[in-house]
């Protein structure tokens, strides 16, 4: 669209005028109201004023269907609104319109994640952490995903890398030990258990994951301590009731109170 055409809609679209001559246009003033509608939308929805924010997306988008942040911001509203199909739809059309902002594509993952498509999600989050390496949170999204979607070998490498980029990422050691529990790695992912908790101490799954390892390698005494603590922690949710006491019945029932 010319930009004397996506200015004028622009202008029509969100200015009332009884004049039935085309207005005088000056394309700075409407630039920087759609710049103002862009800045002020994603205050909204920061804030969580998400039909506020779908207002003023929508008043840029009917001036430029192609905008990529309001496109964006549009597909997050309708994330926000459960909507995950349009949401996807939206993004999609973001990444078309600019492929380089890694929140464009992290967003997408959410959605995926919603979708219960761990293999896209973690596509996306891959993309994401490849534009922003140095954002470890996308890593560790895409190793969660990679391991929810059994390539755990792949989640390895990428979890490996997000524990040398972002020290911070809360849970990488617990995700990266899953992998190498799921490759048969016990000895490598019970000593990366054991510092998830160091780093984190009220991170339960890794007490969960020691459990996992410890079963798995006979040593039921340290397996049973390592639920009891997961269960002192969690005492009353569904994983809890349904994993955590369940083990404790199933390797030693006189423990299973714990």
């Amino acid at each position: 669209m010319a930009l004397r055409s996506i200015l004028l809609a622009f202008l029509l679209a969100t200015t009332a005028s009884a004049c039935k001559s085309e207005p005088e246009i000056d394309p700075a003033e409407v630039a920087a109201k759609m710049k103002r509608d862009l800045d002020n939308a994603r205050i909204r929805l920061r804030d969580g004023k998400i039909d506020d924010a779908k207002i003023l997306y929508d008043n840029v988008l009917q001036a430029d269907p192609s905008n990529a942040e309001a496109l964006y911001g549009m597909g997050r509203v309708m994330y926000e609104k459960s909507n995950n199909d349009k949401a996807a739809e939206l993004l999609n059309k973001a990444i078309a319109a600019d492929g380089g902002v890694a929140d464009y594509h992290a967003a997408l993952g959410a959605v995926y994640v919603s979708q219960k498509k761990p293999a896209e999600a973690a596509s996306a989050y891959g993309k994401a952490f490849e534009l922003a390496p140095e954002n470890g949170d996308y890593g560790l999204k895409q190793g969660e995903n990679l391991n929810l979607a059994k390539k755990f070998a792949e989640a390895e490498v990428v979890l490996r890398k997000v524990a040398e980029v972002d020290v911070k990422a809360r849970f990488v050691y617990t995700s990266l030990g899953d992998a190498l529990r799921e490759q048969g790695n016990l000895d490598e992912a019970l000593t990366t258990y054991m510092k998830a908790q160091i780093e984190n101490p009220d991170d339960k799954m890794a007490r969960a994951g020691a459990a996992f390892v410890y079963e798995a390698k006979g040593d039921i005494k340290h397996a049973l301590d390592e639920w009891s603590q997961y269960i002192r922690m969690d005492c009353c949710s569904e994983y809890s009731e349904n994993v955590a006491r369940k083990k404790m019945l199933e390797l030693k029932p006189d423990d299973a109170a714990g």
